[in-house]
């Protein structure tokens, strides 16, 4: 039996000498998704599934994957498909695929988000930079504190730079004042989020499925503890801490809020998120605050300039590495040949 250690990290250790130059056409496109899995998603649920073609890819949400009580809207469910999408199209462009992209229309019943056309003569976007597909693999949600630090103007540019789309918008502030009210509202959506029980059930759901790679065990002690427990004050403390230990709170908006806009959101976060990792700056998503709907609004009315609708909050800092990957599904898993 293969150990469970070596099951956890044997996708993150996806090699680009590995790539299948003498295959065919799909055997190519399907090494791409070895990338495109590595993306983050809400509770880790990564809530994709990928067909693939001799020149395309359809990416679908896995519904049975969406978290109906906290991402009730599913705004997380797209931009999760947004980060993936991210990745395909860093690896694509690394491998000399140019691409063009189209966002299924809204209000189609099908579980088809994006439609992705993949060709061999090397023209991209031109805005994706060199050093973004191995930071792809190296990328970690940051649970830690940072140590406050500002980021310096160029780090700060360079993350500027990635907001590149016409209709979704990143917004950078190292404000205090802002930072303060921000955590005020997320202190109160924590405390709101553990009081529903059906939430913990959720959470504890996720949790005892050993989404964040804890051992069998552990993940069972703590989905009872989640489920049965009201942990609110003590991760309302813990979340204060990691907010305000942040020297900069970032948020992405859209002047539309529709699903494309939600998966462009994605895209731009994970670009974001890459682009950090290759300067040693750590991420991380804080989206309680958007996960209510009545403090969305709140949201969007504390950072200068916004005037869209809030798709995506987290912070960003200088600190300590996080530790292992969390678990991801093999590309076989997710994976169906057209």
């Amino acid at each position: 039996m293969m150990d469970r250690h070596k099951m956890r990290r044997e996708p993150w250790e996806v090699d680009a000498m590995a790539f299948p130059s003498e295959g065919g056409k799909a055997e190519k496109l399907a090494f791409l998704l070895g990338y495109a899995i590595l993306a983050p998603s809400s509770h880790n649920t990564q809530p994709w599934r990928f067909t693939v073609g001799e020149q395309e890819i359809r990416i679908h949400v896995e519904r049975s994957r969406w978290l109906r009580v906290a991402d009730a809207d599913q705004r997380e469910l797209y931009v999760s498909i947004g980060c993936a999408l991210e990745n395909l199209l860093v690896a694509a462009e690394h491998f000399g695929y140019g691409h063009t992209k189209s966002y299924v229309p809204e209000g189609e019943e099908s579980d088809l988000a994006v439609v992705v056309q993949l060709r061999p003569d090397g023209a991209g976007s031109g805005h994706l930079r060199e050093g973004l597909l191995e930071a792809i693999p190296e990328r970690r949600t940051n649970h830690n504190t940072f140590n406050g630090q500002p980021l310096p103007r160029g780090v700060w540019n360079r993350l500027q730079a990635c907001d590149v789309e016409d209709d979704v918008s990143l917004r950078l502030t190292d404000d205090a004042a802002v930072k303060r009210a921000v955590d005020e509202m997320i202190v109160e959506a924590d405390a709101m989020q553990f009081a529903d029980p059906a939430w913990r059930e959720e959470l504890g759901h996720w949790l005892g499925r050993g989404v964040f790679g804890a051992p069998w065990l552990m993940s069972k002690v703590s989905q009872l503890a989640v489920t049965y427990l009201n942990l609110g004050s003590g991760t309302a403390k813990k979340d204060s801490e990691l907010l305000m230990s942040a020297p900069v709170l970032a948020v992405i908006d859209s002047a539309r809020d529709d699903r494309a806009s939600q998966i462009k959101a994605g895209q731009l976060f994970e670009r974001v998120a890459l682009a950090a990792t290759t300067m040693d700056v750590r991420s991380h998503p804080m989206s309680q605050i958007l996960e209510i709907p009545e403090m969305k609004a709140r949201v969007a009315e504390q950072l200068p300039g916004g005037s869209g609708t809030p798709q995506q909050t987290f912070r960003l800092g200088f600190g300590e590495a996080e530790g292992e990957p969390t678990p991801r599904r093999p590309v076989g898993e997710v994976m169906d040949w057209e």
